[in-house]
């Protein structure tokens, strides 16, 4: 009996120290996606030398696990997956000022299909938050993993369909079916 303790109490410590804190504050130049903050060109930190040989921009975007299973069955489980943009390795095109809106609104849609991704991630986790913490399965990584993948794929799509964005049309559309599923994904979204 004593055994059965001791090898739960081992395994219910190794499930709950797999992440980070919850509650952690960002580290400076990092943003939280937002549905009301839209990208700024002051949001991009990372300076480029003139006369270089980028002539494109950048937006440095991930997903993050800040939290553990058990956060995953609180109020706040949706805060356990963060879609965040890291300002301090992200930049834009400076020579074409011209397009500078052209690019945010680009960058803006990632962020936007990542979001999207979240979303689903912690539908799924919070899905599945008691198997996870009673049997360990799905196993969390490889779920965030697929929808980190899922998310990569869909932003070659829309990057591929737009142009990076310069058909305005097609932009246009990403843009609206983007807020619909955002909408349909509500009840997973971090309150600003």
């Amino acid at each position: 009996m004593a055994m059965r303790l001791l090898l739960f109490v081992g395994l219910f410590l190794l499930g709950t120290s797999g992440f980070a804190q919850p509650g952690k504050p960002l580290p400076p130049g990092y943003l939280q996606w937002s549905a009301t903050r839209r990208l700024q060109a002051r949001d991009f930190q990372l300076r480029m030398r003139p006369q270089n040989n980028l002539n494109q921009s950048v937006a440095n975007l991930g997903l993050q696990l800040n939290g553990n299973a058990y956060d995953l069955l609180g109020k706040n489980g949706n805060r356990v997956v963060q879609n965040l943009f890291s300002g301090s390795g992200s930049y834009l095109d400076s020579a074409d000022q011209s397009g500078l809106e052209l690019h945010l609104r680009y960058m803006q849609t990632l962020w936007d299909i990542n979001e999207v991704a979240a979303r689903r991630l912690r539908q799924e986790l919070r899905a599945g938050a008691k198997r996870i913490i009673l049997i360990g399965k799905p196993d969390i990584d490889e779920v965030f993993r697929t929808a980190f993948e899922a998310a990569n794929k869909r932003q070659f799509q829309y990057a591929d369909e737009t142009k990076y964005g310069l058909f305005l049309d097609k932009q246009a559309a990403w843009e609206a079916q983007l807020r619909q599923e955002l909408l349909e994904l509500a009840a997973y979204a971090v309150p600003d």
